[in-house]
């Protein structure tokens, strides 16, 4: 009940509009940016990461270590340092480590990954890497969810929108609340839904 009430209040928070502000667009996008850092950080909590190996030991693509939650940053920080808090922080019984890595043969060992819009150019490469793999995607970037990212913290009008590519997430293995989904427009294959 309580874990209900909380999930309510920050999807309420974050599809709050945007006041706008007179003297610049920079309060507003710092708000929104910090509001984006704390919607990852509950989607990481209500995310499940298998518990033990799906494939045999000599195959083993990535399964969540149950003492610490990798979160890469690929590129540049999107959320403008708020994701630095979390650092330290606990998510699934773990600790959360967050790194940047600027290849994609790094990301092997996240167990989500962030993507800046700088690595658009990158993002088929990218995911077609981590496919099959228990490393929870997410972005920004527009369509990012159509395009085969898991989760799209997307800008609708003045609010934020999660957009989950449930195809994307149920191959990764990976097991997001169902109270998250009901809070978000879910994409597949024959489209939106």
């Amino acid at each position: 009940m309580v874990k209900d009430l909380l999930i309510k209040f920050l999807f309420i928070l974050a599809t709050l509009s945007f006041a706008p502000s007179v003297v610049s667009e920079t309060p507003v996008a710092l708000q929104e940016q910090k509001i984006k850092a704390g919607l990852v950080y509950n989607l990481i909590k209500y995310t499940a990461w298998p518990k033990t190996p799906l494939t045999p030991p000599n195959q083993i693509k990535n399964t969540y270590n149950s003492t610490t939650l990798t979160i890469c940053l690929f590129g540049d920080d999107p959320f403008d340092g708020y994701l630095a808090p979390l650092q330290g922080r606990t998510a699934q019984q773990a600790i959360i480590s967050i790194i940047s890595v600027t290849s994609i043969p790094e990301t092997a060992s996240c167990n989500a990954i962030i993507v800046h819009h700088s690595q658009r150019d990158q993002l088929p490469k990218l995911l077609e890497f981590v496919q099959g793999r228990c490393i929870l995607t997410l972005s920004d970037i527009e369509k990012f969810a159509e395009l085969g990212g898991m989760i799209e913290l997307a800008r609708q009008e003045e609010k934020i929108e999660l957009k989950i590519n449930k195809d994307a997430v149920d191959n990764s293995k990976l097991v997001i609340d169902a109270r998250m989904l009901k809070l978000a427009k879910i994409i597949s294959k024959g489209g939106a839904q």
